[in-house]
């Protein structure tokens, strides 16, 4: 190394001086160390992912994604994503209410680089976003790196719903976006107050950038809506979706934007000159999600209301803890606050005293305080265990 550059942490850009591990993870990454060092097993509970065997992609899926390679679908592909893809997403689209043509597709490497994306080609430098708290830490990762101001939007416990006054409140000159998540993460709760919300967005020209990869993991009675359904709202907000929570299909990395036209094209200019686009053999598979059997999709649903109700019964017989039920996702995100204990606290002695991880609240802002983030989409005999390990540990305080 030459004299002048005395440590590598010199030449970083200075866009990259708020740059930490996601925040969500660092349960995960403690639980994982615990395992390297102690040989303990933990009951991982952390992770946003399926467990188990009972979660897998529908057959079809698998057979379409290995006929495409055999097919020698390998190669470079338009970066937008394969034409009859973005069709069948805008069909999707339209069956939900929002009418949409394959020009407002994008096919992207999971909803996070449709976030990502999405941010980085809206947010300027002074530009502020609101964006929920608790909410998904990444957002606020792209905002910051694109040069924007992060503004929090305090959720309303119970059921986290926004103060529309105070959300209106926190709107200035310099207000370019806000960022929903429904159903939300981390509590699962389906955002209400859509229409109100519009009109507020729409009286001072704010986009709206909303995260709906949950949109098919909702339960009766509650009900997936988007705030691009709203009238005038269409091609003022940004719709991100993916596969990977309706089909099971975490590793494939493959999820989709949709978006006013003329945003698209720009995002697809970002796209091309990032990731080129989605592996072909992968946009087979997605396509075979969407155009073949839907009854995996609504199996898996069941499976997961049926673990959810048991893991919020589970909760509530646990003196100390209060866990509302959510609307949907595959996430549980109980107060702890009766055991005395703080967020971060809480879950270092489950998972150093008990080998049970989970994802401290504060992880998603100061509002998630007092919670822990749990993911039942896991063995039922897992699930009983980790319960029965923190109804243990509470005991014991």
């Amino acid at each position: 190394m030459s004299d002048a550059l005395k440590d590598i942490r010199d030449a970083l850009s200075s866009r990259t001086q708020h740059f930490v591990l996601p925040k969500q993870w660092a349960a995960m990454r403690k639980a994982e160390q615990i395992e390297r060092d102690t040989g303990t097993k933990i009951l991982h509970f952390e992770k946003g992912d399926f467990q188990g065997d009972e979660f897998y992609p529908a057959p079809h899926i698998y057979e379409a994604c290995a006929k495409a390679i055999h097919d020698g679908h390998v190669r470079y592909v338009p970066g937008p994503g394969l034409p009859e893809l973005r069709d069948a997403i805008a069909e999707e689209m339209t069956s939900r209410g929002r009418p949409t043509k394959r020009e407002e597709v994008l096919v992207t490497m999971g909803a996070k680089h449709a976030l990502t994306q999405s941010l980085l080609t809206i947010v300027d430098q002074g530009d502020e976003v609101i964006f929920p708290n608790p909410g998904y830490p990444p957002d606020e990762f792209w905002i910051t790196y694109a040069g924007g101001k992060v503004v929090y939007a305090p959720l309303v416990e119970p059921d986290f719903h926004f103060d529309l006054d105070s959300l209106e409140s926190l709107i200035t000159p310099r207000t370019k976006m806000l960022v929903l998540n429904t159903p939300q993460r981390p509590n699962g709760m389906v955002v209400g107050q859509l229409p109100e919300i519009a009109e507020i967005c729409k009286r001072h020209g704010v986009v709206v950038l909303t995260d709906e990869i949950f949109s098919h993991m909702v339960y009766d009675p509650s009900k997936h809506e988007s705030i691009s359904y709203i009238e005038g709202m269409k091609d003022q907000s940004i719709v991100v979706d993916t596969f990977s929570k309706t089909y099971i299909m975490t590793g494939f990395r493959i999820g989709w934007c949709v978006a006013d036209a003329e945003l698209i094209t720009a995002m697809d200019i970002f796209q091309q000159n990032s990731v080129t686009n989605v592996p072909a053999f992968v946009q087979f598979a997605g396509l075979a999600a969407l155009r073949g059997p839907q009854d995996h999709v609504l199996q898996q649903t069941a499976r997961l209301k049926a673990k959810r109700d048991l893991v919020v019964s589970k909760f509530n017989e646990i003196e100390g803890i209060d866990c509302q039920t959510p609307d949907g996702s595959f996430y549980v995100f109980p107060s702890i606050r009766g055991t005395g204990m703080t967020a971060q606290q809480f879950a270092d002695y489950l998972v150093e005293d008990y080998g049970v991880g989970v994802v401290a609240g504060n992880a998603f802002g100061d509002r998630g305080e007092g919670h822990i983030r749990f993911t039942y989409a896991a063995p039922d005999e897992q699930l009983e265990e980790g319960l029965d390990r923190i109804k243990t540990a509470v005991e014991a305080l």
